[in-house]
């Protein structure tokens, strides 16, 4: 079955909003697009409100749909938001273009909290949220990584992942779902899964005064034999390119 006229008009609507934005696209602009009079848009939308409304309502109330068929009892946590990942990813290559509306437009994240859309919004984050608490409670997931923290750089990842691959979502769909999960449950190192020697948390920045601390112990330790003297020369020298090359950071 072919599309209807009001399934041309959204489709094209979209794209316009996406690449252009809603302030910039006019009602002419989509009447052209699809082939039609701007007066003969209005038999089927009250507005260009009425418009982006509907593109996005009806993609986030569909992908809310997705998410609760999703689930499956007993999954783990790590299974939940690989499914929700990859429906996601379906949701978003059958609404083409709504996720980049809703994340280029700040007045349709910034609605009524009793809104249509706020609330739709509210639901769909809720999915991530609870499927990520289920794993950080079960002991799956780290307890020292912020649960608001993780559910908003994942979240924003797959949508950024759409927006940069959107071109080939439906092709690369499957490749994309198993990087993105792999990057942020099993982590970027080669070493193994989070957890392992190769994940944990890179020694922090040395800051200066301990650089200069270093050196002035290392000056003042008592006589050692040659060699030690060798290490200890050896060692001095380090220190001092590190903080040279501190003060160079700090000029920048």
């Amino acid at each position: 079955m072919g599309s209807t006229r009001r399934e041309e008009i959204l489709f094209h609507a979209a794209k316009l909003f996406s690449e252009r934005g809603v302030a910039s696209t006019t009602v002419r602009d989509i009447a052209d697009e699809v082939g039609i009079l701007s007066g003969s848009l209005y038999h089927y939308f009250g507005s260009k409100d009425a418009i982006v409304f509907e593109i996005v309502i009806a993609f986030v109330d569909d992908l809310n749909e997705r998410y609760e068929a999703a689930q499956v009892t007993g999954e783990t946590g790590r299974e939940r938001l690989d499914h929700m990942v990859a429906v996601s990813f379906e949701a978003a290559a059958d609404h083409p273009f709504a996720t980049e509306i809703y994340q280029n437009e700040s007045g349709l994240s910034s609605q009524p909290d009793d809104s249509p859309i706020s609330v739709a919004v509210r639901r769909a984050h809720d999915y991530w949220a609870d499927a990520i608490a289920r794993g950080v409670e079960s002991g799956e997931f780290r307890q020292d990584i912020d649960q608001q923290h993780f559910h908003r750089m994942l979240r924003e990842s797959v949508w950024s992942t759409v927006r940069f691959n959107r071109a080939s979502l439906a092709h690369d769909a499957e490749r994309l779902r198993h990087d993105l999960i792999a990057v942020f449950l099993d982590g970027f190192a080669s070493g193994g899964p989070a957890g392992s020697a190769s994940a944990k948390a890179a020694p922090g920045p040395v800051r200066q005064s301990e650089v200069t601390g270093r050196v002035a112990a290392t000056a003042n330790a008592p006589a050692a034999n040659d060699s030690e003297l060798d290490d200890l020369r050896r060692d001095v020298r380090e220190l001092k390119e590190a903080i040279r090359e501190l003060r160079l950071l700090r000029g920048n």
